[in-house]
């Protein structure tokens, strides 16, 4: 799963450990196209089962295995003094 978190990071989301493991609100998250419909709901990625994953559960998940990239610093180029 894709994901880009308000302060620009981010990263692609391995979710297989999550689908494996064992619930009621987990198990239809292997289907491919029902883990497709995820929506953001106020900023929280949420299933039609209403099973939804911690934004911060998610972003220290990411860091921990490295999956997140943290954004570039806008840097500001200098004019060459002509208007």
């Amino acid at each position: 799963m894709v994901v880009t978190f308000s302060d620009g990071s981010s990263g692609t989301f391995d979710a297989a450990g999550m689908i494996g493991e064992r619930g009621e609100g987990t198990e239809p998250l292997r289907d491919r196209r029902f883990f497709g419909t995820v929506e953001l709901k106020n900023g929280v990625p949420t299933w039609p089962n209403h099973f939804d994953i911690s934004p911060d559960w998610l972003r220290e998940e990411m860091e921990k295995r490295g999956e997140l990239q943290l954004p570039l610093p806008v840097r500001r180029l200098r004019g060459t003094g002509q208007n």
